[in-house]
């Protein structure tokens, strides 16, 4: 084995110099009602002059654009459930609509990849997609959609306007779409109230959560964030999201230090859950109840040589292991192997075996659930796996363990696979995750018990 590959290690964090103590001054988020908060966004021109030319229906037109515009560019694609749009408008709206959505979009998609889900058309604007910064994992982004403020004195490129939707506006939609949900028993993926399921017990929590005061989250506790969440694929997403790891292992929830259990290769889990009963299926509860990463640490580190060698990959200063996305320093990432794994082994996006060594150690390793994933990529695309994954995943952890979790009196946040809750009830809190995954999956994975003052306990 290389030199590069004995000095093996892995964390897929981006490393700081913020350090945190006892001493560390902490303040609640800072919440402004979305009932007050008008929203900025930006839209192609082109795509506004149309909608304007819409008569009474050019308002309405142009916000419900501009809000497909946004999730374009952070997905680079875009979901129209026409249900919604029916059930909302008129009918000289929905034909002005579906005008305007004809002559500026193409469909991609015309089908649902999950069970009990609505039908609906995926599309991509023809309208330029606004430059990001790269990505290296070919997982689907996993940012929230929705409009979000611009910062004072940014530019908006010649092609694209800015648009103000009215807070007004914004909160009588929500309220209409809410009451259509309430009277079909459908669950909206949109809460500014913690009027829904999923919601309520997720505002209590942002409530109780003090995050460390420092510069950087200024914008959180001190200019104030609007009190918005969001069901995407499953998934929660609120003003904590995005919040550094370690800012977040240093916030407090009911007045305690925040620990967090999280079900480990939870994707690959719920693949598990799927096999029969066997051999194959005993091989691979083995494997999860310990360290599923581990049998992998072979290959991928001599994936990370390749990379070394290419000039894609280098070790920094402090040891860790990076990737070079493109010139700019400031898109280098850390090298992950559960990150790799997901990228070789379930949303590859090229097939050749050479470009995936890690999913040819699992072709090795579980060659069963290896096949079971190959024939689901064969009607799937990465992102429709992604999708059917996650929504499996927010099944098990937002919509059963949390609940779960609010009837037995315990404060805790949804993150992902995991959950985040006060450090003197992370046992219970644990125990509870334990019976939600033998229901769901027929099997308890291994938990683990992470946070500032917390070791990695298996189950």
């Amino acid at each position: 084995m290389s030199q590069t590959s004995q000095g093996y290690g892995d964390s897929g964090d981006r490393r700081h110099d913020y350090s945190t103590n006892n001493d560390t001054r902490r303040a609640p988020i800072k919440f402004l009602d979305a009932r007050n908060c008008d929203w900025k966004t930006t839209m192609p021109r082109a795509l506004a002059e149309l909608a304007d030319r819409g008569g009474k229906h050019r308002v309405n037109l142009r916000h419900e654009f501009a809000f497909l515009w946004r999730r374009f560019t952070q997905d680079g694609e875009f979901r129209v459930a026409m249900r919604m749009v029916e059930l909302l408008y008129t009918g000289h709206f929905r034909k002005a609509f579906k005008a305007i959505l004809d002559a500026t979009a193409t469909p991609v998609k015309t089908h649902s990849s999950f069970a009990g889900s609505v039908r609906s058309r995926t599309y991509k604007f023809k309208f330029r997609r606004p430059k990001k910064a790269p990505t290296y994992n070919s997982i689907p982004d996993s940012k929230p959609d929705g409009p979000v403020a611009l910062r004072g004195g940014s530019t908006v490129p010649s092609d694209l306007i800015q648009v103000t939707i009215p807070a007004a506006w914004y909160w009588d939609r929500y309220e209409r779409w809410t009451l259509i949900c309430d009277r079909n028993d459908w669950t909206s993926s949109l809460d500014l109230d913690g009027r829904t399921e999923w919601g309520r017990p997720l505002f209590a929590a942002l409530d109780k959560i003090q995050i460390p005061d420092t510069a950087e989250t200024a914008r959180l506790t001190k200019r104030g964030v609007v009190k918005v969440a969001r069901r995407k694929r499953g998934r929660c997403y609120d003003p904590l999201t995005n919040l550094r790891k370690d800012l977040r292992r240093d916030s407090l929830i009911d007045g305690e230090p925040i620990a967090e259990v999280d079900i480990h290769a939870c994707y690959t889990s719920l693949l598990v859950s799927m096999l029969p009963a066997g051999k194959a299926k005993d091989n691979a509860l083995a494997a999860l109840q310990s360290d599923w990463y581990a049998q992998f640490n072979e290959s991928y580190a001599k994936w990370f040589d390749a990379q070394v060698a290419s000039g894609r990959g280098y070790i920094n200063e402090t040891g860790q292991w990076m990737l070079r996305l493109d010139d700019d320093p400031e898109h280098d990432k850390p090298a992950s192997i559960k990150v790799e794994y997901q990228r070789q082994c379930l949303f590859w996006r090229d097939p050749r075996d050479e470009s995936n060594p890690l999913r040819v150690a699992l072709r090795m390793l579980h060659p069963e659930l290896c096949h079971l994933i190959e024939t689901l990529r064969q009607r799937m695309t990465p992102s429709e796996l992604s999708d059917v994954l996650t929504r499996a995943e927010g099944s098990l952890v937002v919509d059963s363990a949390v609940a779960e979790l609010e009837r037995a009196g315990i404060t805790a946040k949804s993150n992902h696979d995991g959950i985040l809750v006060p450090a003197s009830r992370v046992e219970e809190a644990r125990e509870i995750l334990e019976r939600v995954c033998r229901w769901h999956l027929g099997f308890e994975p291994k938990i683990s018990n992470k946070g500032r003052n917390s070791t990695t306990a298996a189950v």
